[in-house]
């Protein structure tokens, strides 16, 4: 599987490393936290095997989202604060059934603190829940 390449604010692009990770790794989703879709897109063109749950506070985010491979968008109330996101996303999910204990997850964020660039890239983990 190839990487997505991002565009960076000074016009060069950059590998996702992570894109591969979520194959390699045999992790059950990947969650992506985002205000305006630009990573669950990119991720979503290199057509992981697990699915991408996109978690946005705008709604024509979500709904463009709608329209990419394997994403499943969600209007949730977004924060600053990322380990709290993945904690409201986890409850969320779980009571949806869709993730469960001991599933393992790749967590990404491309949710910037006000301070940074809009497409600073804030976060990204992997996670067992439980």
């Amino acid at each position: 599987m190839n990487c997505a390449w991002w565009l960076e604010s000074n016009n060069h692009y950059k590998k996702l490393p992570f894109c591969s990770a979520a194959n390699n790794l045999g992790v059950d989703a990947i969650f992506v936290y985002t205000k305006h879709g630009h990573m669950a897109s990119l991720l979503s063109r290199n057509r992981p095997n697990p699915p991408i749950f996109a978690f946005t506070d705008d709604e024509s985010t979500r709904m463009a989202l709608n329209l990419r491979w394997g994403v499943v968008p969600l209007l949730v109330d977004l924060s600053d604060d990322a380990e709290s996101n993945i904690s409201k996303s986890v409850q969320l999910m779980e009571s949806k059934g869709l993730i469960s204990q001991g599933d393992v997850v790749l967590v990404v964020s491309d949710i910037a603190p006000k301070r940074s660039s809009p497409m600073a890239l804030q976060s990204i983990q992997v996670k067992t829940i439980g």
